[in-house]
């Protein structure tokens, strides 16, 4: 797909001789563009959130939820049906903080090599589009393919 020339990118001057519905036109290619282009999503992490191994997050980040449900940050614990707890170690780095620290993401790691692979939240996300640079600090765990 070509991109489309945005209307942040033209000079003022070709902006002013534009009309309105040329201005609707190039939003509309905008947003088609962006719909289209190739990207990652990684869905934030909320409480009840799953691992690979079976584990659930325990969220705590209780004044900052999605959908009632509080957000998973990096530190939090990760509980196991045999009592084991091991922490989440990578998310969002500098892309999405609360309260300084990094939200948890479907794509974290723990500290024991497991991985969440789920969470019950299937509306905020982050989208890395490929060929993009992604955020500072973003799942910094070597061997993740940003695209």
């Amino acid at each position: 797909m070509t991109k489309p020339n945005f209307l942040h990118e033209l000079p003022i001057e070709q902006l002013k001789q534009m009309s309105q519905e040329d201005i609707k036109q190039t939003i509309k290619a905008e947003q088609l563009y962006f719909r289209h282009r190739p990207k990652k999503i990684y869905y934030l992490a909320v409480n009840g959130a799953k691992t690979k191994n079976g584990g659930l997050v325990k969220a705590s980040a209780l004044e900052s939820r999605i959908g009632g449900m509080p957000i998973a940050l990096v530190g939090d614990d990760v509980i196991y049906a045999d009592g084991e707890i091991s922490k989440i170690i990578s998310g969002a780095g500098k892309g999405c903080l609360i309260n300084g620290q990094s939200v948890a993401l479907v794509g974290s790691h723990l500290e024991n090599g497991d991985e969440i692979v789920d969470s019950p939240n299937n509306s905020v996300a982050i989208n890395i589009f490929i060929g993009d640079k992604a955020p500072e600090g973003f799942l910094c765990q070597e061997g993740v393919n940003h695209g």
